[in-house]
């Protein structure tokens, strides 16, 4: 569990750190271990058939699936309405 929390916390550190040079991308996760260190794993036939998704290899606890996790540091239009009423619900508690 410590080393989970770990990975979430590089993760974070590095979507924080391409926000502030302007670099906005999604980051597959590992969802056994949450690192990043991840890749397409398979032969080139699998990658590229429509009827087989990709599948993925953690380089750091060994798991192998096709569903990754995904984290962003993209907002969305439809993500600034809702921290926008966020900020005022507790705005307004506070007065």
């Amino acid at each position: 569990m410590r080393e989970e929390q770990e990975n979430i916390k590089k993760n974070k550190e590095y979507l924080e750190g391409l926000t502030q040079k302007n670099k906005f991308i999604d980051l597959k996760v590992c969802p056994a271990c949450k690192s990043a260190n991840i890749k397409i794993y398979g032969d080139i036939i699998g990658l590229y058939s429509p009827l087989s998704p990709v599948k993925y290899l953690c380089n750091n606890c060994g798991w192998i699936g096709r569903v990754t996790i995904e984290m962003t540091n993209k907002i969305g239009e439809k993500d600034e309405e809702v921290l926008e009423d966020i900020i005022s619900m507790f705005s307004d508690e506070k007065k």
